[in-house]
């Protein structure tokens, strides 16, 4: 018998204690997970406060047992974190830029906006120049005359393309020489002469040579003008191209649409800058005179605060010698006019020594006479001449009386040292004559001649005072002492003013390139001519000759104008008493450099600046002032006296054309003898260096 046992079927497990579905501390909130500690559930707003854990208890167990539980990113610190994360890189970034922006806006305002040197190349000591210029080309590229040394650069690499020497040391000896044998000659016929010591002579020998060179450099084409020769270099090599002979010696270089013309007085050179073509164009009658031999008559030119020549001297000159002195020599000054007053008699007394005569010439008269001057326009060539028909100087006292009582009476001391200075001053220049001064009110028929209008018949006239000529855009002006008379491009005459005081003598210089300080002194701008005579600016229609506005102003010396037509003037803090006592002197008195912004419709002066020299450059938003003061620009032999001046300085300003605002200033201690702008870009010629400036702009 079988007896089979059968196994006890296993027990079921236990069921698990029922989870809620709702969280206990939260009721009515759906329980989402548990605590990683003690498994209770909770829901997301636990978890907002202690992210997998339900209590700070849990959380504490959690951190002694080593209990790792997942970071809850809706956890309010980890939010709190994240926000602050946040707010901290926003505000580091915002910080950094504004750090960035300032250290960046302290860069350009100290250094990036302000010129530094871009470009030098140095010359040896004996290596001076005297003239010369330097021109941008394109970019890159620079082309410059120093002294005698003609050279192209590359900006790039700051290196030569190629340099020639246009003077050699043999042609500065052989003009030595001649000069030599020619005070030898002068000697030996029994006239006193006074000699130079030899590195005088050689340096005013090598300023003669250096001065007969133009230079003139169109694109790749570069010419220079070098006495009666005009020579064409090539832009590759520096090789000379060819070679033009000019009918006569020297003349002006001006550039006329695709030509090059060498301006003589009775003919012009035209070349093409295409070619390299020539022709000469013989214009004007043999044996005439050039109108610059009647310009400047009643001119305040004169020696300066040391001359000792006898010669009237120049009040302007004085007073900015004066002022530029050290306080020692400014104290020291009654005593050097005194000495020079000493040697100013000796010189007189020289003069009349019978055993060593001067040769003085008798001025002959002029009456009858006629002059003639081919000038360059805007579309061609005015010829002008002047005949003189009545002879009439009129001379006028141009000085106040002498004290009564003289500033060397009573006490003298240093507080007087300007009186006495300004009494020995204006009593050598009564002495010398310069106490007054004569002007030119002489009748001139002059006539007007259009070459490039065989149709057009000649304009003659009267004036009087010396004539000159403005060929301008649309019209032609002939003004000559008080009067301005306006022509059409057909000789026709359009209208005449009478102005207050007469306009300023130019001469030949005022017909050539326009001046470093402007235009003028008659302008055509838009439908308006603008003259300015030696103390009144004028705007008149251009066709009928209505007077639209007058400001006075005393020393205008030339007009720039903006892109919106507003006028830039330079002009000075001179008075009408300046113009009737010209010949005073007041080493005390300073005449201020000042620069006005006119508006063109009213004449209303919209601001006045003193910015210390007058504007040279205007394109846009680029305005640029100059002041220089070089006590000895020629490296004359130094006296004793010039020991007590102040060094030679150079400085340019930038202006803010919105409101006159100096925007920088550029100094350096010593003088260029050619300066040229071109946006932000400044070329300077010195003696011993040429240099770039630039700054950046935006």
């Amino acid at each position: 018998m079988r007896i089979a046992l059968a196994e006890k079927p296993a027990e079921p497990a236990a069921e698990a204690a029922p989870v809620s579905k709702f969280c206990q501390k939260h009721r009515g909130v759906m329980a989402t997970e548990h605590c990683a500690v003690c498994q209770k559930p909770i829901c997301p707003k636990c978890m907002e406060l202690f992210g997998f854990f339900c209590s700070p208890l849990c959380k504490n167990k959690a951190d002694l047992q080593g209990i790792e539980a997942p970071v809850y990113a809706g956890q309010k610190s980890q939010v709190e974190a994240r926000f602050w994360r946040k707010t901290g890189l926003i505000f580091g970034s915002i910080v950094g830029l504004l750090v960035l922006f300032g250290g960046g806006w302290v860069w350009y305002a100290w250094f990036g906006s302000v010129p530094h040197p871009y470009f030098s190349v140095r010359f040896a000591d004996d290596d001076r120049a005297y003239s010369g210029e330097a021109h941008l080309i394109g970019k890159d590229q620079i082309v410059f005359l120093h002294g005698g040394t003609l050279a192209r650069y590359d900006l790039k690499t700051k290196k030569p393309v190629w340099s020639e020497e246009l003077i050699s040391k043999q042609q500065i000896a052989d003009a030595v020489k001649a000069e030599n044998d020619s005070m030898d000659q002068a000697s030996a016929g029994g006239n006193h002469i006074h000699r130079s010591s030899q590195q005088t002579i050689e340096r005013e020998v090598k300023i003669g040579l250096q001065r007969e060179l133009q230079l003139r450099v169109a694109g790749q084409n570069i010419w220079v003008g070098k006495g009666d020769k005009l020579i064409h270099y090539d832009w590759n090599t520096g090789k000379v191209v060819r070679e033009i002979a000019l009918p006569e010696y020297g003349g002006e270089l001006v550039e006329s649409g695709d030509e090059l013309l060498m301006l003589g007085a009775q003919s012009v050179t035209h070349v093409s800058l295409a070619s390299g073509d020539s022709r000469i164009e013989q214009i004007g009658a043999k044996g005439a005179t050039t109108l610059a031999s009647n310009q400047g008559a009643g001119d305040s030119g004169g020696g300066g605060l040391f001359s000792t020549d006898g010669k009237p001297l120049d009040p302007a000159k004085v007073a900015a010698q004066a002022q530029n002195l050290k306080l020692a020599g400014r104290l020291a000054l009654p005593a050097l006019i005194g000495n020079a007053s000493h040697e100013q008699q000796l010189e007189a007394a020289l003069n009349d020594d019978p055993q060593h005569p001067r040769t003085k010439n008798a001025a002959a008269s002029m009456v009858g006479q006629q002059s003639f001057q081919l000038i360059p326009g805007k579309d061609g060539f005015v010829q002008f001449s002047a005949k003189l028909l009545e002879e009439r100087m009129v001379t006028r006292s141009a000085m106040k009386a002498a004290p009564k009582k003289s500033a060397l009476d009573g006490d003298v001391n240093a507080s007087k040292t300007g009186e006495i200075a300004n009494e020995l001053l204006n009593e050598m220049q009564r002495n010398a004559g310069g106490d007054t001064v004569t002007e030119d009110e002489s009748r001139y028929q002059v006539t007007v001649h259009l070459p490039d209008s065989p149709g057009a018949p000649d304009w003659t006239g009267e004036v009087a005072g010396p004539p000159q000529l403005f060929p301008l855009k649309t019209v032609n002006v002939v003004a000559a002492g008080k009067t301005v008379i306006v022509l059409d491009k057909s000789n026709k005459k359009l209208w005449q003013a009478t102005l207050t005081y007469s306009v300023p003598g130019g001469g030949i210089e005022m017909f050539g390139e326009k001046s470093n300080f402007g235009e003028g002194p008659c302008v055509e701008h838009g439908d308006t001519l603008y003259v300015f005579d030696q103390a009144v600016l004028s705007a008149f229609e251009l066709t009928t000759g209505n007077a639209r506005w007058r400001l006075p102003s005393v020393g205008v010396v030339g007009l720039f104008f903006d892109n919106k037509d507003m006028i830039y003037v330079n002009t000075t803090s001179g008075n009408p008493d300046d113009l009737k006592f010209a010949r005073q002197i007041d080493i005390e008195k300073r005449t201020d450099d000042i620069l006005m912004k006119v508006d063109p419709k009213t004449g209303k002066t919209l601001w006045s600046i003193k910015p210390g020299g007058f504007i040279s450059y205007l394109s846009g938003k680029y305005i640029y002032t100059v002041q220089t003061d070089d006590p000895n620009p020629m490296d004359e032999e130094q006296m004793s006296d010039m020991a007590i001046t102040k060094p030679p300085y150079f400085r340019i300003a930038r202006i803010d054309p919105k409101n006159g605002r100096i925007l920088w200033e550029h100094y350096q201690d010593r003088v260029p003898f050619d300066v040229r702008f071109h946006d932000n870009s400044i070329e300077l010629v010195f003696k011993r260096e040429v240099q770039v400036l630039k700054f950046l702009t935006f």
